[in-house]
């Protein structure tokens, strides 16, 4: 009897804790809730008869179809709230563009899974918002530029989240494939390319001083490197080492359970984001945003 009233009121505070924190879920609370169900399951059969890893699955695919349901609640930022952010920015003084525009992009990039396809549709907002913004405002070269070094910095911290979400997971040999992380790792190797290739395919559509001015970043940027480039080098560097001494070969993951390891991947990096973003209060809105902004190269 006690037994089964434990079960059953683990099952409803699993339930309720996901139905009440889907707005501010964190990874961390996110894992405990699936790990949560995952003993429930294991519970329910009397731990006999059963496989761990694919109890974990259930659980996981139980946990995000709870949260799924009030995903239109989200703090996840629309494209539009982000292009419409940074033309606001855009027309402030040049010297806060840089700081207002990283705090906009960290704040989109920690609303969800920092994935490369989140990653890309952001700096895509960002540019896009950027380069319309640019049209208003007084100094819009400048403007413009101030824009894209703001981007370059919230990448960088991107990187970082990235590397401390690898190297959380990979003291979890047990529970992420070396397949992941490598795709991961990989990933965060693409990043500086990304946001360069952004820039270039912007500069191509854009007229006048929008297309001269994005060019010349992406040329400058190829030439001699960008914060975000700089970042992810420092980061490859420790991390080869951290794959090489904490991960044993294992089978080859399938690809089901492989794109569960990379969405836990994503949500824990986009935590880890949101933790860098709040010590160093750059988020919009908050009146003690007076953090020093990243060293930067010269463009």
């Amino acid at each position: 009897m006690t037994k089964t009233k434990s079960t059953v009121t683990r099952k409803k505070k699993v339930e309720s804790a996901a139905g009440q924190q889907t707005r501010a879920v964190t990874p961390e609370e996110r894992y405990r809730m699936i790990a949560e169900a995952a003993y429930f399951l294991a519970e329910k059969r009397g731990f006999v008869d059963g496989d761990v890893a694919e109890d974990w699955l259930a659980a996981e695919a139980e946990i995000d179809r709870i949260l799924q349901l009030t995903k239109e609640n989200d703090i996840i930022m629309t494209t539009h709230e982000i292009e419409q952010q940074v033309q606001a920015a855009l027309r402030k003084e040049p010297a806060v563009i840089a700081d207002k525009v990283r705090a906009i992009t960290l704040q989109a990039l920690s609303g969800g899974e920092l994935d490369r396809e989140a990653i890309k549709r952001v700096i895509s907002a960002v540019v896009a918002g950027a380069r319309q913004g640019a049209g208003r405002a007084e100094q819009g070269a400048q403007a413009l530029k101030e824009a894209m070094h703001g981007l370059d910095d919230a990448l960088a911290s991107a990187a970082e989240a990235t590397q401390l979400a690898i190297q959380e997971a990979a003291g979890r040999s047990g529970e992420f494939s070396k397949q992941a992380l490598k795709k991961t790792a990989d990933d965060l190797a693409a990043l500086e390319s990304l946001f360069i290739e952004t820039l270039a395919d912007a500069a191509k559509s854009a007229t006048g001083f929008a297309r001269a001015t994005l060019r010349d970043f992406a040329n400058h940027a190829r030439a001699s490197g960008t914060a975000t480039g700089g970042r992810v080098k420092s980061a490859l560097a420790q991390l080869t080492h951290t794959l090489a001494d904490t991960m044993h070969e294992q089978l080859e993951t399938g690809a089901q359970a492989l794109r569960k390891e990379g969405a836990l991947l994503a949500s824990l990096a986009a935590g880890m984001l949101k933790g860098i973003a709040d010590r160093l209060q750059w988020f919009p809105g908050n009146k003690t945003a007076n953090s020093p902004p990243a060293k930067r190269r010269d463009h």
